[in-house]
């Protein structure tokens, strides 16, 4: 059985702010000056975030739903690594090609690569690394990426080095 998440990111924060620091929301959350850094959250979920913040978030029953994810212990693995290193194995079912981006905000690029890398479970996905885009790529010139990422897959685009 795998832990809740508990509001992973919401105990960060109250856990961050409440001890003095070099991190102070007040100071970033201002957009008053151009001298002070701009902290993004990510996909990182809080609690208020189905209270009415977001639209999307705040239908009905959507608290309720909010609070059974956070506290759900009984996850199963999201990937079996075992079937994804048989599924591209040479002369396997599948051929896959991937986006790595440098500076994604949401996806670590060493995570990315460990996974790609020989002994991985994606060892033969073939990986296309750049910092020409970032977590959107796919909005922001998604045929391009894709027909480069299926030339890669069939063969006939080479990957870059």
């Amino acid at each position: 059985s795998q832990s809740p998440t508990d509001w992973a990111a919401h105990r960060a924060y109250l856990d961050l702010t409440r001890t003095p620091s070099e991190f102070s929301y007040e100071l970033t959350a201002g957009l008053d000056s151009d001298d002070r850094p701009t902290l993004f959250s990510g996909e990182m979920v809080f609690p208020w975030m189905a209270d009415g913040d977001y639209a999307e978030l705040s239908g009905f029953g959507m608290r309720a739903l909010a609070q059974s994810l956070a506290c759900k212990d009984d996850w199963t693995p999201l990937y079996n690594k075992e079937n994804m290193r048989r599924a591209l194995a040479p002369g396997g079912p599948c051929k896959a090609a991937a986006a790595v981006y440098y500076d994604d905000m949401y996806v670590d690029f060493d995570c990315s690569m460990a996974v790609a890398a020989r002994g991985g479970p994606l060892e033969h996905c073939k990986v296309y690394v750049t910092n020409e885009y970032q977590h959107s790529g796919l909005r922001d010139a998604g045929a391009s990426i894709f027909v480069k990422l299926l030339g890669m897959a069939k063969g006939s685009v080479r990957t870059p080095s």
